[in-house]
């Protein structure tokens, strides 16, 4: 049994589904680079911190212990972030060229960024705690919403590049793809 995704003809029933696209594009791109510069800042946090010789009450051991997971979890932060930043870059340029292999790039690629986050929720759940898990899963399930959108754009670009005569006509009358002039 197949599962077929929805199809949109506008994206938050009010914009076109381009403009909706170029919307998830930057703001993906503004959500990346806050992401990356507040992982980083973050990271730096925790290695000043792990750094510092004084850690009353803590065993060192137990301070290691804890850093290493807070570096995983930083790790994969910066990884996810990363890659959402090239694809939504990628998808900002498929949608101004209107090149629609470019957006269907995003939407396998953004499937792929997807089971990615789905795995940074269950990192996060186990190195950092329940808390962090739930600003993930709703941005998960943004960008499944987003990835709809893309994939209703694409096909809809998809369905104007081929040309209604050349649809119908080429499955019945081979002779239409000679030139008219010999």
């Amino acid at each position: 049994m197949a599962f077929e995704l929805p199809r949109f003809t506008r994206c938050c029933c009010c914009l076109s589904l381009r403009t909706g696209c170029l919307l998830i594009g930057y703001v993906s791109i503004l959500i990346a680079c806050l992401g990356l510069t507040a992982t980083s800042i973050s990271l730096y946090k925790v290695i000043t911190y792990v750094l510092n010789d004084t850690h009353p009450n803590l065993p060192p051991d137990a301070v290691n212990k804890s850093a290493l997971g807070l570096y995983v979890s930083h790790g994969y932060y910066l990884l996810v972030f990363l890659y959402l930043l090239v694809i939504s870059s990628i998808l900002v340029i498929g949608v101004h060229a209107s090149k629609p292999h470019y957006l269907r790039y995003y939407f396998n690629s953004g499937l792929f960024l997807l089971l990615i986050g789905v795995t940074l929720v269950i990192v996060s759940c186990i190195f950092v705690g329940i808390l962090a898990t739930l600003p993930l899963l709703k941005w998960c399930f943004t960008h499944f919403l987003g990835l709809i959108v893309v994939r209703s754009t694409y096909l809809d670009m998809e369905e104007r590049n081929i040309e209604a005569t050349y649809k119908m006509a080429s499955i019945y009358n081979p002779h239409l793809s000679r030139p008219l002039m010999a």
